[in-house]
């Protein structure tokens, strides 16, 4: 008996490490296992990086600014010439050696996105050939079923056919049979009508002569109840004609009453009114009082916030994780070069300024060519980066749990408070 409580409980215990290894593997590599990306954008699309290209598109370019001073209407050709111009990105996602694999792919204004688990599986896909192949087989299967249905209509009705001919071979056997038992039904049927006739003439007799009965009585009572209503009517039209001449009085005076009373009311109802609108005015008043005490409050609860030591060390704890953050989600490889000109030559010296700010992620290997003379935009980009989410949540669980950031929560549930 021991030795098969025992196997019993190895079991469940090897069943229950099994488990958790596997839960524990899960979490292990969801979270040390790098999401890989890579991405490449062209624009326009047969850019090439070369100083050829860039001169012949200047001079393209000041030669449309040309027409479109000299003729009337070249804007036209201007715009056509720029919504000719094609752009190509392509974006690869992928996870555990390829297990997970997404795909974006733009050419123009052609977004194509794929996403499959170990290169066979689609889980979504917008491609127009996989999705006439789906619709192709979802047809193929519609049809299948149809001429299914229509072979089992088919067998359905041999059936009955079938069926409805046994039935009348059997009804040919026991013809004679079913004729006798039918003469001897009727003739119990008619002896049974006649019974039954006889029996509902005596009832229908004794019913007839109670309800002349009850008719009688009911007379009686009625005529009794006549005379009453008509002694008591008679009695209350003497007492109406008695007291008839002081109500005629009443409702001379009523009519003759003059309409000066009405107006009087409404000049005595006249400062109770302003006395209504004066305690609203009030209340007002005292409700614009409140709303300003909660803002100065509110005011000087911030800036006690601002000056305190524990939400300045909070705040620039907080940002210092959040570039960490930001520097581990980031590409670690970004090749290409980046050639734009605004109509305000100002404008683009302040996109310049602000994007040299990130050169130091950018590296060596990448370019930003201002133009400060022309308007455009060209772009060659290639990067490739990767995120492990564990990187990413135990600066966050760091930030959530730490002192000065509760002490931030605090204050600011304080201030919801106000």
């Amino acid at each position: 008996m021991l030795s098969v409580i025992l196997t019993i409980l190895k079991i469940i215990g090897i069943t229950l490490a099994v488990l958790i290894g596997l839960v524990l593997l899960i979490v292990l590599l969801v979270g040390f296992v790098p999401v890989r990306y890579r991405a490449d954008a062209k624009y326009p699309a047969e850019t090439d990086l070369s100083d050829e290209v860039i001169s012949r598109r200047k001079r393209d370019a000041l030669m449309n600014k040309v027409r479109a001073s000299d003729e009337e209407g070249s804007g036209e050709i201007y715009g056509d010439h720029k919504k000719e111009i094609p752009v190509k990105a392509n974006v690869v996602v992928s996870w555990l050696l390829h297990f997970v694999h997404v795909s974006a792919n733009l050419n123009g204004t052609d977004l194509i996105i794929n996403a499959k688990v170990l290169g066979l599986f689609r889980l979504y896909s917008n491609d127009p050939e996989y999705v006439k192949k789906k619709e192709e087989k979802r047809k193929k299967k519609e049809e299948k079923e149809k001429a299914k249905a229509e072979k089992q209509k088919k067998k359905d009705q041999d059936k009955k056919k079938d069926d409805e001919e046994d039935d009348e071979i059997k009804s040919l056997t026991t013809e004679e049979d079913i004729k006798s038992l039918y003469t001897e039904k009727e003739t119990e049927k008619e002896t049974n009508k006649d019974t039954n006739k006889e029996t509902d003439k005596e009832e229908n007799s004794s019913e007839k002569a109670d309800d002349s009965d009850k008719k009688d009585s009911d007379k009686k009572k009625d005529d009794k109840k006549e005379d009453k209503d008509s002694a008591e009517t008679d009695s209350e039209e003497e007492e109406e004609d008695d007291d008839s001449w002081w109500f005629d009085d009443e409702e001379e005076e009523s009519v003759e009453e003059p309409e000066s009373k009405g107006i009087i009311g409404k000049i005595k109802a006249i400062p109770k009114k302003i006395k209504e609108k004066l305690k609203a005015i009030r209340e007002k008043f005292k409700n614009i009082k409140q709303k300003i005490r909660k803002l100065n409050k509110k005011k000087n609860y911030i800036l006690d916030m601002k000056d305190d030591e524990r939400v300045i060390n909070g705040v620039n704890y907080g940002k210092k994780k959040l570039f960490l953050i930001i520097k581990r989600v980031l590409p670690k490889k970004l090749k290409g070069r980046v050639a734009f000109g605004m109509d305000d030559p100002a404008t683009t010296g302040y996109i310049t300024g602000a994007a040299s700010l990130f050169f130091p992620i950018w590296g060596p290997h990448f370019d930003l060519e201002p133009d400060f003379e022309n308007k455009k935009l060209e772009a060659d980009v290639d990067l490739k980066g990767r995120i492990i989410l564990a990187m990413l949540v135990i600066p966050a669980v760091k930030v959530w749990f730490n002192k000065d950031i509760k002490y931030i929560r605090k204050k600011i549930r304080g201030f919801k408070k106000l």
